[in-house]
C-alpha cells in the first residue's frame, strides 16, 4: 500500500492525529491529577509542567484503560443484550416510547445525573458517573459518524468511541477515589523516618505521604489536616511504609 493511499484512508496527516492523541492524554492526565489533588486544597497545575503530567499519570490511567478496554471486550464477545434484526430496535414499543418523550428523559438523566454527581458518594466515580457522562457523548459522536472513516466496522467504532469518551471521567475518578483512600485513612502512605517530618507511632495518627510534584513533596498531618510541603533537597531520607484498612 502507497503512503498516499494510506493517508487517504486515514482521511488526514499522521502528524494530526499525534497532535490529537498526544492533547488528548495530557487532558486527561491533568484531568487525573486535578481529581487527586484538588480534594487536598492544591492547585496542582502550579507544581508540574506537560512532562511530568506524563510521568506521574500514565501508569494509572493506562492500567485503569487497560482493565475497562478489557470489561467492555468481553461484554461484546458474550454478547450482552439480544440480537435484533435490522430496524427492529427502533420498531419496538420501548424505542416508539423513548422517541416520544425524548426531551422528557433527556431532561430527566441531566438532572439525575447531576444530583448524582453533587450528593452521590466518591464510590460514585469507580464505574457509574463516568459511564454516565461519558456514553452520551459517545452516543452523539456515534450518531455523527466520528471515526467512520479510519473504523468502518460499527461494533468496533462504538467500543472506540465509548471508551475514548468515558476514559476522561475515569481518570478524573481515579484521582478522587485515590485522594478519599488517603483523607479517610482507608489506604495510604506513612512516614516512618525522614529529616524534614518528625513520625508518629500510629500509622492512623502519623504523617501521610500524598505525593510529589515537580520539586515538592506533600505531606499530610491527619489529626489537624495540615498539609506540608517541602522541596526534594530539604528531604534527605524518606522511609515510607504502606497502610490498607481491613474491611
Amino acid at each position: 500500500m502507497s503512503e498516499r493511499l494510506f493517508l487517504e484512508q486515514l482521511g488526514g496527516p499522521p502528524s494530526a492525529y499525534i497532535y490529537f492523541l498526544s492533547l488528548y492524554s495530557v487532558a486527561t492526565g491533568a484531568l487525573y491529577l486535578w481529581g487527586y489533588w484538588s480534594p487536598f486544597g492544591v492547585n496542582i497545575l502550579e507544581y508540574v509542567n506537560f512532562t511530568d503530567i506524563v510521568k506521574s499519570t500514565i501508569y494509572p490511567i493506562a492500567s485503569t484503560f487497560a482493565f475497562m478496554a478489557l470489561g467492555v471486550m468481553i461484554g461484546q464477545l458474550v454478547g450482552v443484550g439480544p440480537d435484533l434484526p435490522p430496524g427492529g430496535g427502533r420498531n419496538s414499543p420501548p424505542a416508539q416510547f423513548i422517541m416520544r418523550h425524548k426531551r422528557l428523559l433527556v431532561f430527566l438523566y441531566v438532572v439525575g445525573t447531576l444530583l448524582f454527581a453533587i450528593y452521590g458518594p466518591v464510590e460514585k466515580w469507580q464505574v457509574a458517573l463516568p459511564v454516565l457522562f461519558g456514553a452520551p457523548i459517545a452516543l452523539y459522536a456515534s450518531a455523527r459518524n466520528v471515526l467512520k472513516r479510519q473504523i468502518p466496522a460499527d461494533g468496533p467504532r462504538t467500543l472506540c468511541l465509548f471508551l475514548l469518551a468515558v476514559l476522561p471521567f475515569i481518570a478524573f475518578g481515579t484521582g478522587q477515589l485515590r485522594a478519599a483512600a488517603v483523607l479517610d485513612g482507608r489506604a495510604f502512605d506513612y512516614v516512618i523516618d525522614s529529616t524534614a517530618i518528625t513520625p508518629d507511632e500510629h500509622p492512623l495518627q502519623g504523617t501521610r505521604f500524598v505525593g510529589h510534584a515537580g520539586d515538592f513533596f506533600f505531606f499530610l498531618e491527619p489529626e489537624k489536616m495540615i498539609l506540608s510541603i517541602s522541596k526534594f533537597e530539604t528531604v534527605k531520607t524518606l522511609r515510607l511504609v504502606r497502610f490498607e484498612r481491613k474491611r
